[in-house]
């Protein structure tokens, strides 16, 4: 064993040298031979120091390698001599090679591909070795396995060049770690030509990754690691079956078909998604709710490689992974995998064909099917591509991706974050991206244009890597962001993704066309609009433009299809996909056509808030002072409606934010005009900022209420809303400790998402010393983030009981005022601090009780007697309701009780009442007086006499009682014999002041 202990190592160290040569990519230093590229590397590096520490992480690698070959199951099979001579014959071919082609410096180098160039290298090995038939096999088998460890090795080092160096001997036993844990995740070998294996292993290396297309961004930016960056997405299923919600996560939707059509706008992660299934696919590592689709084989078939060639037979499915490996492919082993539904045919992008194209797509693939139907099939396309029910007739369920929730937003930029983290070098380049990921949080907190790009994960993405990109700032104004995204989605994205559009529309002639179709729809009031006068328009348009030869129809498919900016959401019926994007369109025409009296005139309606404010930024410094002086002007104007005339100025206090430009004059009226609406300062300050929109919550963001009043009128002022975006406003104020605030902010509760809201806005909020009253049973399952939560009151009744409480692990005090049957309390057990429990209806599981702290209990007679004997030890004050006799009154042993209140039934008519020795005060509630001579022997405690009836209320049979205390709830009601009773006694109205007492 010792001998082939020394023959694994030093091939593991062969293998090393390979990983090094093909991580550096260099050709010369390659070229010079294996054995001496790291001597070579290692030369780059300035101390010795740094030199030793180099050499010795390439040989802990070696050991890595060594540890994984001396686990082969295929060692067993031979002698000792055998295996060692096959070991040793591996090396030398490793270091025999010259790694100079430059196919083996690709990104989507293969095991396969190596192992065919070592080879070629060292011809013959195993006969100059004189290996034995079963040793030849070995040598075939760990020849192939050494290359996919090479191959995964180098994928797991850092970038390559000084930088790289540099963190590798930073990040050493990190990275040491990693390439451990890839080569230990590489499913065992079948054999030498185990093809499946290489195949999926070059599959996961080269989908496992998202790299950004029509932007200018840094290289670690444009492409970021999959596998960290991706985040489950929202699907609305059309017909969705019984177990699927109508929009629910993905994955649900995947595991519920083997055949998917998912349908989204352009940029919402279709093309993503199909990555993620295949990576999976290929490393047998899907999550739980997917298990049924571990053991499958993924072939990813972007369509738009087909655009000008036939769509493939099976045997061609490998083309996208690598030019090099289907050399290898046994024959019908495609087939095989589709015959047997072990594959995953991963169809991209429909509407990357030409329209004339796409029925020939669909009859491929219905012939596919019918040939392969135990394979498993998903397809994306663009909705205005293909309808909803382009797939039906084939089984196919469709699902259309949502976008993104704020939720999912701040999930998103974390993600993405966390992906540039993975490739960071240094610690405080980590730290740097920590800080860009908060800082861009707090922008889309602050900003309502960000947080309407940011739902889609093209555009969220672009966001992120513009923010990094300019080491943590946005462009500082939104017209250059806009500007930005349109070149992305109108020229570079198809242009750099190679997708090939007919008719030819430059992006200029788009812009003109869709600003005049945008500021159409504006200026008619309309959201959407018929195809056939949508046609219309851009046909009378481009009349205008003879340098575009197609016919209107066929622009109309172009910038419906490959814009991402239209879409179909209606058949026959065209709208924009964001509204962002059509607002910043329709200024740019208005101010084109120069109608800056058409913006002043609507700058009041909501739909044309937006458009008002990017027309400011559009215009001419002298259009832009013509515009924002109109709108003061309108707002000073009497004849103006007093609702606009705020507006009017808060519209105004907008433009500055996309004004390049403007005189301080004219910025210090807008300030003047605005000075007492943002903050809020009155009720009607705060309604004209209700009235506003969301727009209106940006102006806040930027504001610094200066007193209380000031902070209730601008929680009151985006409570009607509902607007998500309003949260980050909101949870400015969940710390405050003042009752009008906290009370401010509990009302608008309801009016946003509960879960949301309760996380972001009252997670921290101290609410009254940790009270809360909650009426809407819609709150109750958000509970769990009030951390300061310590006594709560439900008012309302719930489905699902006190189930909630689970959550609430520090909660003392439990009020239940309804449920609609019986309140099951078994939910109770397990809180150990709560003391203080009122439930007024029936209950079940009452013995719970006996294994909570309670010290105040309020509870129904007929469930307290149902706990049959048990004692209640720290017990001290005791409320039953329903009190029909004394026998509940012996149901528990309450040595510590001090207080008991009787709410009892009409028809009480007991002739003794029996208290606890250690009662100091005893209450009785009744709408009926009850027969108070069981009262005479109850002669220590208090006794407090509370009548809700009309009737009168003879206290006679109390003569000389000291310490009653008498309180009337109804005018009618009549006291009789109160002169007899005994000192320290009164009577007390509750609807007046007065109080009689002796």
């Amino acid at each position: 064993m010792p001998g082939l202990e020394l023959a694994a190592i030093s091939l593991g160290a062969a293998v090393a040298r390979a990983a090094c040569g093909v991580w550096l990519g260099d050709h010369r230093m390659a070229a010079e031979g294996g054995a001496s590229v790291i001597d070579q590397a290692a030369e780059r590096l300035t101390s010795a120091r740094e030199r030793r520490r180099f050499h010795r992480i390439w040989e802990e690698a070696a050991e890595l390698v060594a540890e994984r070959l001396l686990a082969l199951r295929e060692l067993r099979d031979l002698p000792p001599n055998e295996q060692e001579a096959a070991i040793l014959a591996v090396r030398e071919t490793f270091e025999k090679a010259a790694l100079t082609e430059e196919d083996l410096f690709k990104q989507d180098l293969d095991a396969g591909y190596l192992d065919r160039y070592l080879r070629a290298q060292d011809p013959g090995r195993p006969v100059r070795a004189g290996l034995a038939e079963g040793a030849v096999r070995l040598y075939d088998l760990v020849l192939r396995e050494c290359a996919a460890y090479a191959i995964e090795a180098a994928h797991a080092l850092p970038g390559a060049g000084l930088a790289g160096m540099a963190e590798l001997l930073r990040r050493d036993r990190q990275i040491l770690d990693e390439i451990g844990a890839v080569l230990e995740r590489l499913p065992e070998r079948r054999g030498p030509h185990d093809f499946e294996r290489d195949y999926c292993q070059l599959v996961a290396n080269r989908l496992d990754q998202v790299e950004f297309f029509g932007v200018t961004l840094s290289e670690s930016s444009r492409r970021y690691p999959l596998s960290v960056a991706y985040l489950s997405l929202t699907a609305r299923a059309a017909r969705a079956p019984d177990d699927l919600l109508a929009a629910d996560q993905v994955e649900r939707v995947l595991a519920r078909s083997d055949r998917l059509f998912i349908r989204g706008q352009a940029g919402t992660g279709k093309t993503t998604l199909l990555h993620w299934i295949a990576v999976h696919s290929a490393r047998d590592s899907f999550p739980d709710r997917l298990a049924a689709w571990n053991g499958t084989v993924p072939f990813f078939l972007p369509l738009r490689r087909y655009v000008s060639s036939e769509l493939p037979g099976p045997e061609a499915f490998l083309q996208e992974v690598g030019r090099h490996i289907a050399l290898e492919m046994a024959p019908g082993w495609v087939h095989r995998q589709l015959r047997t539904g072990r594959a995953i045919v991963l169809l991209d992008g429909v509407d990357e064909l030409a329209e004339t194209r796409r029925d020939e797509v669909k009859r491929w693939l219905t012939d596919l099917i019918a040939a392969f139907p135990r394979a498993r099939y998903v397809v994306t396309s663009r909705p205005a591509a293909t309808p909803e029910d382009w797939l039906a007739a084939a089984g196919f369920l469709a699902a259309e991706l949502e976008p993104m929730t704020p939720t999912q937003v701040r999930a998103f930029t974390h993600r993405w974050h966390e992906a540039i983290r993975s490739g960071c070098t240094t610690e405080p380049e980590r730290a740097e991206v920590v800080e860009q990921e908060e800082g861009l949080l707090n922008a889309l907190d602050h900003h309502r244009h960000l947080r309407q790009l940011a739902g889609y994960p093209l555009l969220c993405a672009l966001l992120c890597a513009l923010h990094r990109d300019r080491r943590g700032q946005l462009p500082g104004n939104r017209m250059e962001l806009y500007e930005i995204a349109l070149h992305m989605l109108l020229e570079r994205r198809d242009r750099e993704r190679r997708v090939e559009t007919q008719p030819v529309v430059g992006r200029t002639e788009q812009m003109l066309l869709l600003s005049d179709l945008a500021y159409w729809l504006i200026r008619n009031g309309w959201s959407d609009a018929a195809r056939a006068d949508a046609i219309d328009r851009l046909a009378a348009k481009l009349r205008a433009m003879p340098q575009v030869k197609a016919e209107p129809a066929q622009v109309y498919r172009v910038l419906l299809e490959r814009t991402g900016l239209l879409r179909e959401q209606v058949e026959g019926r065209v709208d924009f996909v964001h509204r962002s994007f059509e607002e910043y369109l329709a200024a740019k025409q208005a101010v084109d056509e120069g109608d800056f009296g058409v913006l002043q005139a609507h700058a009041h309606e909501s739909q044309w808030h937006e458009v008002v404010v990017m027309a400011a930024g559009h215009a001419s410094a002298a259009g832009r002072e013509a515009l924002l002086g109109g709108l003061l002007a309108r707002g000073r104007d009497r004849q103006t409606p007093r609702a606009h005339r705020d507006l009017l100025s808060l519209v105004a206090l907008a433009c500055l934010e996309t004004s390049p430009e403007r005189s301080p004059e004219l910025e210090q009226n807008i300030r003047d005009a605005t000075a007492k609406l943002v903050p809020p300062q009155g009720e009607a300050a705060a309604r004209a900022l209700g009235r506003a929109g969301p727009f209106a919550i940006d102006l806040l963001m930027a504001s610094v209420p200066n007193n209380e009043y000031a902070e209730v009128l601008t929680i009151e002022a985006v409570r009607e809303s509902g607007d998500p975006a309003a949260l980050p406003l909101l949870a400015r104020f969940g710390p405050d400790t003042r009752h009008s605030v906290v009370d401010a902010l509990v009302r608008a509760w309801p009016h946003f998402d509960p879960q949301e809201y309760a996380a972001r806005v009252l997670a921290d909020s101290p609410l009254h010393a940790g009270e809360l009253t909650v009426n809407d049973a819609r709150l109750l399952p958000a509970l769990r983030w009030l951390r300061r939560l310590t006594h709560l009151t439900v008012a309302t009744a719930s489905p699902d009981g006190v189930a909630f409480v689970r959550d609430l692990p520090a909660l003392r005090a439990l009020e239940v005022a309804a449920a609609p049957g019986p309140l099951d309390l078994a939910p109770l057990a397990g809180l150990a601090d709560l003391t203080t429990l009122v439930v007024a209806g029936d209950v079940t599981n009452v013995r719970v009780l006996t294994e909570l702290p309670l010290r105040e209990l309020a509870i129904g007679a007929p469930g307290f007697y149902r706990l049959g004997g048990a004692e209640l030890a720290a017990l001290q004050m005791l409320t039953l309701y329903h009190v029909a006799s004394v026998q509940p009154l012996g149901a528990a042993v309450l040595p510590a009780l001090t207080r008991l209140d009787l709410h009892l039934a009409d028809g009480w008519s007991e002739e003794a009442l029996p208290v606890p020795a250690r009662l100091d005060r005893l209450a009785l509630h009744f709408a009926t007086p009850p027969n108070l001579r069981a009262l005479r022997a109850v002669t220590g405690p208090v006794l407090a006499l509370h009548h809700h009836g009309r009737g009168p209320l003879d206290l006679s049979e109390l003569a000389g009682r000291e310490n009653v205390r008498v309180h009337l709830y109804r005018r009618s009601a009549e006291v009789l014999g109160e002169a007899t009773l005994g000192a320290g006694s009164l009577v007390r109205s509750a609807w007046e002041d007065g109080v009689t007492s002796r």
